[in-house]
This record gives C-alpha cells, structure tokens and sequence, in this order.
C-alpha cells in the first residue's frame, strides 16, 4: 500500500526517455524502503493530528492526581489515569551507561510525550479537562504585547463571583490573616489579592522571623522570594501541617530550593520579558475552574526555568512551546504543583501580578480570552480558594465555571 500511494503521483508525470524511467523505477524502490521510525513529539502537530509518541522509559513529570496517591495504587509510569485520557506526561530520558557515546560523551535527553496520541481532533481534554474553557493556541505576533489591555477590579471580581460564588460572599467577612502576603522587589501579590476582593495581610520579609503562622492558611512569598534564612524551617513545618504556598518566579532558587530540597530546582535558564504560549496539560479540574485552555502567560525579564526533580509526585501543570528554546532542558514548564506533608505548594515561572514593569497600575499584558484575566492569575486564585476551602476556613461549595 505504502509503494502504491508513493508511486501514483510519479505515474500521473509523462515519461519522455530512459531517464525518466529511471528515475520512476529509483522511485518506486525508494518506497519500498520503510521510513524510519519518527522522534516522539511532545506537542500536537499544526495541522491540530497528536503526534506518534514512542513508549515512556521513565516515571512521567505528574503523578497520578492533584493529590499524591500511594505507591501501590498508582499505575505503571507513563501510564494514563483510569478515566483520565486527557492526562499528558512529560519526561526527560535518564542518561545511562549504554547511552554514551563510543567517545565516552554522554549524549544529550531527549524530551518525549506520552498520552494524547490516538484521541480525536479538537478534543484534546477529556475528563478531567471539563472545567475548561476550550480556547485556540495562542498565537504570538512581532507585536507580543498587542493584547495589553486595562482590566480593573470589576472584572477580577466578576470572574471570581461566578467560579467560586459561596466563596465570593464570604469574602468580606473572613478573617485577612487567613491570607499572609510577604512584599517582594519584584512581584505584588497585594495588587491581585485587592483585585479579586481578598481579605488578606501583608508584612515584609523582615517581619516574618517574629509572625506565627499558626493561624495562616494560604502564604504567597513574593519574588525574588528573599526571606531570612531561620524562616526555611518554619515555611517548611507551615505547609506540612496543612497550609498552602504559592512561589512566584526567583523565590524557586531563593526558598523553596531549600525549605523543601529535591522536588524543583531553578536550572539556569532565565528568559526575556515577554508573552509566551501557556497550554494547560494536567487539567486538574479544581484549579483551572472557570479556566481557558490555551492563552498567553507574561514573563518578566530574567524569570527562572525550573527542573522537576521528583516526577513521581511534581505535577506540572501548565507548559509554553515558546519557552523551551530558553529552558536549557527544553520543556518550557510554566507552573507546577506538589505536595508536602498535608499542604500544596503552587510555583509560577512568572509573577502573580500584572509584572514588575507594570506595578500600580491596571494593565494587564495577558489577558486570557473569555475571562479577562490571565490564566496564571485564575490558577493562583483557584489554588488560595481551595487552599481556604480544604481547611475549613472559608465556606465550601460547588464550583461554577464559567463556560
């Protein structure tokens, strides 16, 4: 079948000579030839067919779930959840002995994809992926901060209101030390936080040696993340009693390297400022409600590409095609999240806010299609309201994405 589609597009040509009949004949055994077998591709081909990818040899980049599961319930690695076929894992292929070259050089990883191959056009996210807003890939111009755009309170707090409703409401009587915010040089959290309508506290990074933490429950380090050093162990002992923290960009290499060692790591890599492509590609269906699937994400000038360091437990949530030619491992990871103890962390590559260039004022330089804020802004909010609901602080409820 293979040398009949091959040959037929040369047959529809006249030959005229001996030569021409050679090169048919060179043609058809061309054919008969068969193709190598193709790179695994970890990205959906352009003309929207998933790509071929080759078996996984190595634990993916994501675990089983939101929430760690045990060892003895999880699947084989790479394997895709039961009812899950939307999940999509990345991995980078281990160097071994065998892989070296003759000259004793390692050869360089590979990245590779496992998940999406056989599922039908256009319907990417399966599953878990319901709470999405389905949205085309975003597509970069010369002019990458085109879309900028004003967006004030009213539509922060209007996408608020119709994903967490009971939440919204609850909002302005709860208690602002539930939330505590450390000022950064770089990042301000607070500037969102008053956005969206969220009582919370803000204190310097000085501050913290001498605040408990007893009655916190969600705790967002600002970049560049530079908080005395005797506070590692208290964030750590925080999060493992049950709190959530959300890292933003250069708080990677300042804190969360060495309050919680061996699960992400910054790798070296810093990038421009700009607007890049962001793909959601673990739709956990808490923390991207009332979320698009594809849009732009903002970085800032020198944000920090991580490396998962423990990919049985780090889930990495949202990836940028564009990013990968700046993150020396090539996997282009814009937000990951892991547990720890009885708490989450959340980080970002990139601010929660509008970015440093942009502080006090209303400009947004992403803005996600149909919600209006931009989707690493949802993601960190759907984090806070679920890290306030699990304990119990804040009235729970159903959630109501926007659709």
């Amino acid at each position: 079948m293979r040398a009949a589609l091959c040959v037929s597009p040369a047959l529809a040509v006249r030959p005229r000579g001996l030569g021409n009949l050679l090169s048919l004949f060179l043609a058809f055994l061309l054919c008969l030839v068969p193709a190598p077998a193709g790179r695994a591709s970890d990205w959906v081909e352009d003309n929207g067919a998933p790509a071929t990818a080759a078996p996984p040899v190595a634990p993916p980049i994501g675990g089983q779930g939101y929430r760690s599961s045990p060892p003895e319930q999880q699947g084989p690695p790479g394997a895709p959840e039961e009812g899950d076929p939307g999940r999509t894992a990345f991995y980078v292929r281990p160097r071994s002995p065998a892989s070296e070259s003759k000259s004793g050089t390692p050869l360089e990883a590979s990245v590779s994809k496992w998940g999406m191959a056989g599922q039908e056009q256009g319907n990417l996210y399966q599953g878990r992926a319901s709470t999405l807003i389905q949205t085309p890939p975003y597509q970069p111009s010369f002019f990458q901060l085109s879309s900028m755009r004003s967006v004030g309170p009213g539509v922060f707090r209007g996408w608020l209101e119709k994903t967490h409703s009971r939440f919204a409401l609850a909002t302005s009587t709860m208690d602002p030390m539930l939330v505590l915010e450390i000022k950064g040089q770089w990042d301000d959290a607070d500037h969102t936080l008053r956005s969206f309508g969220i009582r919370h506290t803000t204190i310097k990074k000085g501050r913290l040696d001498d605040q408990p933490l007893d009655g916190v429950k969600v705790l967002v380090v600002n970049c560049a993340g530079n908080v005395p050093r005797g506070t590692f162990q208290k964030i750590r002992d925080f999060v493992a009693r049950g709190g959530f923290l959300i890292s933003t960009d250069w708080t990677v290499h300042n804190l969360v390297e060495n309050a919680f060692p061996g699960y992400i790591a910054w790798n070296g890599g810093k990038t421009d400022s700009k607007v890049v492509d962001a793909t959601v590609t673990y739709p956990d269906p808490r923390l991207f409600a009332g979320a698009v699937q594809n849009s732009g994400w903002k970085l800032d000038d020198g944000s920090q590409t991580i490396r998962v360091l423990r990919p049985d437990v780090v889930r990495v949530l949202v990836r940028s095609r564009m990013l990968t030619g700046e993150d020396p491992d090539r996997l282009g990871i814009l937000a990951v999240v892991f547990p720890f103890g009885r708490g989450q962390v959340l980080h970002l590559v990139g601010h929660f806010d509008n970015n440093a260039n942009l502080a006090f004022t209303n400009l947004l330089p992403d803005p996600a299609p149909v919600i209006g804020i931009s989707l690493r802004q949802a993601l960190a909010c759907n984090f806070l309201v679920e890290g306030l609901e699990q304990s119990g602080a804040v009235p729970s409820g159903p959630v109501n994405p926007r659709r």
